[in-house]
């Protein structure tokens, strides 16, 4: 399960906090929300972005995926 609470100001996320003990390494996890931070509130930049991440931070997350990541953010965006 991916708890996310965050803050969008002008069609971007401002803040961003999410929750769940899946995410390794897990000092990239504060990197992977800083990417979040500024990025466009559509679907396709958080998709690009959580994917990006993904890759640069080297995530391996147990039993959630990137899609996850992405669907949790827009169901916390449509509120």
């Amino acid at each position: 399960m991916i708890r996310v609470s965050l803050e969008e100001e002008d069609n971007r996320i401002r803040r961003i906090a999410t929750t769940g003990d899946f995410f390794y390494p897990e000092e990239a996890f504060p990197k992977f929300e800083q990417a979040l931070i500024g990025v466009k509130a559509d679907e396709e930049a958080i998709r690009e972005t959580v994917s990006l991440a993904y890759k640069k931070l080297r995530v391996v997350s147990v039993g959630v995926d990137p899609k996850d990541f992405v669907a949790a953010i827009m169901q916390t965006l449509r509120g």
